[in-house]
């Protein structure tokens, strides 16, 4: 149940995120994932579609000129906790880390000239 008191549906299906191409590579032979900000934060956003995830890529991190790469997630496979903790309900956020096993498909970030992230290649 959230804050204010409204049932919200508990997110499932395939999710997305975003994560410099580094960091992904660092973890993937671990077993699990977990994103640069996750000890400060405690979960791991995540998007309901590629289109939506351009908002927070370019929001947060166009100025980082590092390569990232989007990890789709299926979160029938993810072990903890995953809610959707505002509205709209398009950002789900899973509060462990990420099973590698969950991870369906690893796609390269596009950008423009600017930095600004345009879109996700194929897996």
């Amino acid at each position: 149940m959230s804050d204010d008191g409204n049932q919200r549906p508990i997110p499932t299906g395939l999710t997305f995120h975003i994560t410099p191409k580094e960091v992904w590579e660092a973890q993937k032979a671990s077993g699990s994932y977990q994103p640069e900000a996750f000890v400060d934060e405690g979960f791991v956003h995540t998007t309901n579609d590629l289109e939506t995830l351009l908002i927070p890529a370019n929001e947060y991190y166009s100025a980082d000129d590092r390569p990232y790469v989007c990890l789709t997630i299926d979160l029938g496979r993810v072990t903890g906790e995953v809610r959707f903790d505002a509205d709209p309900l398009i950002y789900p956020h899973i509060y462990a880390a990420v099973p590698v096993d969950s991870i369906t498909e690893v796609r390269n970030a596009e950008r423009d000239s600017s930095g600004a992230f345009t879109g996700f290649g194929p897996p």
